[in-house]
């Protein structure tokens, strides 16, 4: 996809895409029955240089581009999961769509389109917009690009920074799709995670964009997908942090995260990034659930919310209160943000523990039904059934505090 929209240009993305999902159709339809080619890439390749003279139709345009869509040579093999080295492709086409000439709001978009790969619907929820609207920014900012014929290259170090920041919004919102998706059967999308976590990676070791940032960026993912593998339990149902195996959390992915996190340091500059990376760190390297350090978290998130003031941190804050000065204390935080999230279940969720922690069950059995039927995925779905089906059978004083204690159990939020 990169090779081929950087030989037409930021003007035929559109061109770009529908050429390279072409060709991966036909290798659906074909490979099957006649066997996988010897040099497959080359053959995905040639097929969408193919179709994208084909949708061009101009006679002239395409004898003049035919010359420039090239075969690229085969990929170098690669070593572990997240080590491939970003190409000058990816590289350029990452930042000519993060071009100042857009809003950014429409480099985020474009770039989560684009690069990323992701539905109008999954943009739509990790932006928290509605998808007509998210259609119609794709449009304009397509448009904004070919009229001011954007090339797509490597931006001058100069240009960097103006376009860094949009890069890594799309890489969190990339990643956050494939830790917790917007829709489906599954709550987890590995391999979005994965891709994520490899440009962002590249981003922190490549010559001209490396940066504490990108660096604190890649410890956040390498952190929080360190719990990827036990985010949903061998019965299909979502897994909450504190009943997630910790032994089972992938070490080498902590180890390389907090390495990312030491280097970022070297900057003098703390950003969102830095902070979030830092409650990512607080949760991998806890012991338990009830030894994470709460009150630090929520510390971070009053610095965060100065800066973002979203909904969903918001209530990730509200959580961080509950947890660090007690359910009470905690409902009144969440009761704050409730009317904010919208259709998200993660807000009654967050109220039916609380309230459950309380001895307050039928109220909770309220908010885990209204969770549940507003769950985005089946794992997600199945959690909050069980959890309200488990306060149903259960009596007041199983789920109640000692009296006189708001101290909750310690449940971090995932």
């Amino acid at each position: 996809m990169a090779a081929l929209a950087r030989r037409l240009g930021a003007g035929r993305l559109d061109v770009a895409e529908d050429a390279v999902q072409h060709a991966l159709m036909r290798a659906l339809d074909l490979w099957p029955w006649r066997g996988v080619p010897p040099e497959p890439e080359a053959w995905l390749a040639v097929v969408a240089r193919n179709r994208a003279l084909d949708l061009l139709r101009g006679a002239a345009r395409a004898a003049r581009l035919a010359g420039t869509l090239e075969v690229p040579p085969a990929a170098a093999p690669t070593e572990g999961r997240f080590e491939r080295e970003l190409n000058e492709d990816e590289l350029a086409l990452l930042f000519a769509v993060c071009h100042p000439v857009l809003s950014p709001e429409m480099r985020v978009t474009v770039a989560l389109k684009t690069v990323a790969g992701l539905t109008v619907p999954q943009i739509a929820a990790g932006l928290l917009a509605e998808p007509t609207a998210i259609a119609q920014r794709l449009v304009r900012a397509r448009r904004a690009l070919e009229d001011a014929d954007i090339p797509i290259e490597t931006p001058p170090p100069d240009a960097l920074p103006a376009r860094a920041e949009s890069v890594r919004t799309a890489l969190w919102l990339m990643f956050n799709e494939g830790y917790s998706a917007s829709s489906g059967e599954s709550l987890v999308q590995p391999e979005l995670c994965v891709e994520a976590i490899r440009l962002a990676r590249a981003l922190a070791r490549h010559k001209t964009t490396r940066a504490p940032a990108s660096d604190a960026l890649a410890a956040l993912l390498l952190l929080t997908a360190a719990r990827l593998a036990t985010r949903v339990g061998p019965d299909g149902v979502a897994q909450l942090l504190d009943d997630q195996p910790r032994a089972a959390w992938d070490a080498s992915a902590i180890a390389l995260g907090l390495a990312h996190l030491e280097r970022s340091a070297r900057g003098g500059a703390l950003t969102v990034w830095h902070a979030r990376a830092e409650i990512a760190a607080l949760h991998a390297t806890a012991p338990s659930g009830a030894a994470t350090d709460w009150s630090r978290i929520l510390e971070i998130y009053d610095g965060l919310l100065e800066i973002d003031a979203s909904p969903t941190l918001a209530l990730a804050r509200a959580v961080a209160v509950g947890r660090a000065r007690g359910s009470a204390t905690g409902i009144e935080a969440v009761e704050s943000v409730l009317p904010t999230l919208g259709a998200s279940p993660y807000g009654h969720a967050a109220m039916a523990t609380f309230l459950a922690e309380l001895g307050r069950l039928d109220e909770a059995r309220q908010h885990f039904a209204l969770a549940e039927a507003r769950s985005r995925t089946q794992p997600e779905q199945r959690l909050m059934a069980r959890r309200r089906l488990a306060l149903a059978a259960a009596p007041p004083s199983a789920t109640a505090p000692p009296r006189g204690s708001l101290r909750p159990r310690a449940t971090p939020q995932d």
